[in-house]
């Protein structure tokens, strides 16, 4: 076993997590510790089990060595060291996928492909309906500037890692989170006393950002359940069908080991390309006038088209982990690098799927492109089915996000625990509830896109990189890493207001939309009472 001193060099920390996602490590506090032990030359014995977990996850093949002498050698003389056991097969099973020295680095076609899997996901399949809130010509305009915007953010966030990274000479690659607290931490003393909060908030965006993708997939599950089952002349109730959906994905969510997850979702990828390209060949085909769609809706749904808008463009959390494992990570940010030709991509597709979806359905098109889809075409089940697979698969990833970086803080606060696995386990049941909980209170589809879009994915895509790079730059050289008459301030500055209004409006026009959904409910079923109490009366009468 090598010391700590010694491993602390060889600290790479995008290996944890390829989701997109921060480990939650600290580096002020890692540096200060590293910088105790060179001088006191001390060894993993007697650093805190946390801390030398940290550093053994971070060290690469030596941790794996490591954990698999765990495995080996620890015998189940007890509660203790069968614990013991379980947490080093859980960890040996993370770094399986997460750590292989041999297919780490990635060409610009693997990471390519990696970018696209990572933004195209159920959100795209809600764009018809965003196009139904923005217009058939304006919506295309619209999708186009906010992809534009989304891009220079996510360039913004590459370069404001690079440059914490260089500026405190750190021997890792900073993720999201950490990107954005030592951001603050490193710039102007006015930003220095939010780095903590900073941080803190990225991550309470990414497990709501998570969570809220995991209710859109419930709902997505539910409601195509509805849709086949309605083709067979069988009526479920919404609230029936997100409980059948249940069983499925509360099995899936159980699931631990990294590497399975891993499998899941490449079936998902494939289950969810193959929807996509039958729903628009589907969409081609006998498609009504340009003039029948309306071109520029009413203003007062234009904020329903950003939240979905904004949702679709999910995979910001990906593009620092993307970068950081390129065999020539220079080739991610150039003009003609992944991140640009990747997002044309992914903006195209989105663009071409609300176009068509709308155009081809009008104003009856639903909440994922996959309700409109009639029982006579040929291929309606085969899609739905494949795609209810591909989402609950997809759940599973999306869920391992949150548990990963709620877990430590809940062992942290309430541990050590007797049965880490047993309390692993409820935590996974907790969320789980809470996120059907959620998709039960709220069963509409479109709704919940863009109340989700608005809320949490503008945090993350429009409000906290141009923080960031704001605070690094100030602190850099007085500001003058702005450019050309300070033209990266204004951008900085129009990407604040801009995202700033969408969530305000974002989130005001889905829950009143919400509310008044409810209300239509109440009224309805207010209705269908009067109506059942009128009729028993009037067979009364006629009785007597």
């Amino acid at each position: 076993m090598l010391p700590v001193e010694e491993s602390i060099s060889s600290i790479n920390r995008n290996d944890i997590l390829k989701l997109g996602v921060s480990a939650g490590l600290n580096a002020s506090d890692l540096s200060e510790k590293s910088d105790k032990l060179s001088v006191q030359s001390r060894s993993v014995k007697s650093v805190d089990d946390e801390t030398s977990s940290l550093l053994m996850i971070e060290s690469g093949n030596m941790a794996k060595e490591k954990w698999k002498s765990d495995c080996v050698n620890i015998r189940s003389n007890g509660k203790n060291e069968q614990t013991k056991r379980e947490n080093a097969e859980h960890r040996l099973s993370i770094l399986s996928i997460v750590y292989n020295p041999t297919a780490h680095p990635t060409s610009y076609l693997n990471t390519l492909i990696n970018m696209l899997k990572g933004n195209v996901g159920c959100g795209i399949l809600a764009m018809g309906d965003a196009f139904k809130n923005g217009g058939l010509f304006l919506s295309p305009i619209l999708t186009c500037i906010i992809g534009i915007i989304c891009v220079y953010n996510q360039h913004v966030l590459v370069q404001c890692s690079k440059s914490v990274k260089e500026k405190l000479k750190l021997q890792h690659n900073p993720q999201f989170a950490e990107t954005v607290e030592l951001s603050f931490q490193s710039g102007p003393q006015r930003f220095q006393s939010y780095s903590v909060f900073f941080r803190n908030s990225v991550n309470s965006f990414i497990v709501i950002t998570q969570l809220g993708f995991c209710c859109v997939y419930i709902l997505f599950v539910s409601k195509s359940i509805q849709q086949v089952l309605s083709w067979y002349n069988i009526q479920l109730d919404v609230h029936v069908s997100i409980l059948i959906s249940m069983v499925p994905i509360m099995i899936s969510s159980l699931i631990r080991s990294l590497k399975f997850i891993a499998r899941l979702s490449a079936v998902a990828n494939i289950c969810m390309l193959v929807g996509l390209v039958v729903i628009l060949y589907y969409c081609t085909i006998d498609l009504p006038p340009l003039s029948s769609r309306s071109a520029i809706a009413h203003w007062t749904t234009i904020p329903l088209f950003f939240g979905t808008s904004i949702f679709s463009f999910e995979g910001i959390s990906l593009v620092l982990p993307l970068e950081q494992e390129m065999k020539k990570p220079k080739q991610f940010s150039t003009p003609f690098g992944v991140l640009n030709v990747g997002m044309v991509i992914v903006t195209s597709f989105i663009v071409l799927t609300g176009f068509m979806g709308y155009l081809k359905f009008g104003d009856a098109v639903r909440g994922s492109l996959t309700l409109n889809l009639p029982e006579e075409f040929l291929l309606s089940k085969v899609v739905i089915s494949s795609m209810m697979f591909g989402i609950i698969c997809t759940y599973t990833l999306q869920f391992y996000v949150p548990v990963e970086i709620l877990w430590p803080k809940v062992e942290q606060k309430f541990g050590p625990f007797r049965s880490p696995l047993l309390w692993e386990t409820g935590l996974r049941v907790i969320l789980v509830l809470i996120t059907f909980i959620a998709a039960d209170v709220i069963p509409h589809l479109s709704l919940f896109i863009s109340m989700m879009g608005a809320v949490a994915s503008t945090f993350l895509a429009l409000i906290f990189p141009p923080l960031c790079h704001m605070a690094v730059t100030s602190a850099d050289d007085g500001g003058n890493g702005y450019g050309v008459f300070s033209w990266r301030l204004v951008m900085n500055c129009v990407t604040l207001v801009l995202g700033a209004l969408g969530f305000v409006t974002g989130t005001y026009a889905s829950v009143y939309e919400i509310i008044g959904a409810f209300q239509k409910v109440v009224v309805t079923a207010a209705a269908v009472t009067n109506s059942t109490s009128v009729n028993n009366y009037t067979t009364a009468l006629e009785a007597h």
